[in-house]
């Protein structure tokens, strides 16, 4: 089975997200994703609605969302317009999560929560029901460049367990080594950022991120 990669635009150089968008249209992935950071949740700002509306306007690809804010509730009515394929909210950042996952749902999108590494999955398997997706965050921030922590490998080991019908998500510090665990653990949709843009061959880097689970 092939790996579904999804690059991650905050990590690409912010001053050539066209070109960036132009290289990427013609790589086989999953979506274009955007985390949307406003300083609430996490220390840094990402990406605004004129942005998001120019991306989807310059891409043929789904579009998925990462709410690293600490309100996300405004940001599901403010992406309606542009057709997100992919909405994952934070539990960290909820009183009531079947309520905002409700709402995520009636815009139309595949409602995704995601768990920061301290969080533990067991409380909210009851919303597996619920939700399409689990994004487990392989990374926090750390100050010197978000790496890859392998001890939640078995968080990944655990979210397939926990949440057998649901797509599992990793993202954070992800390199080709990272993957190759991930994907062993169960994780078969990446978000790829520092991997995926170290070198401007875009279609070469994906392709060998997707076929991660073959031997070589």
């Amino acid at each position: 089975m092939l790996t579904t990669i999804h690059p991650s635009l905050a990590s690409a150089s912010q001053l050539e997200l066209g070109r960036t968008l132009e290289r990427l249209n013609v790589a086989t992935i999953g979506s274009i994703h955007l985390d949307i950071e406003d300083t609430s949740f996490i220390r840094n700002i990402t990406f605004g609605l004129k942005t998001v509306t120019q991306v989807a306007g310059a891409t043929h690809h789904p579009l998925s969302f990462h709410l690293m804010v600490s309100d996300p509730f405004p940001w599901i009515e403010w992406l309606k317009p542009v057709n997100p394929d992919w909405i994952f909210v934070h539990v960290e950042t909820l009183a009531n999560p079947a309520e905002i996952l409700a709402l995520v749902r009636g815009v139309g999108s595949k409602v995704g929560l995601a768990f920061n590494p301290a969080t533990p999955l067991e409380p909210y398997s009851y919303l597996a029901s619920l939700a399409d997706s689990i994004m487990i965050m392989t990374s926090e921030p750390d100050g010197m460049g978000q790496r890859f922590n392998p001890l939640l490998i078995d968080k990944v080991v655990q979210a397939t367990s926990l949440f057998k019908s649901m797509e599992i998500w990793a993202d954070g510090g992800i390199t080709f080594a990272a993957a190759r665990k991930l994907y062993t653990a169960g994780a078969r949709h990446l978000v790829l950022g520092r991997a995926l843009f170290a070198s401007e061959d875009y279609v070469t880097n994906v392709d060998t991120f997707r076929e991660v689970g073959y031997e070589r």
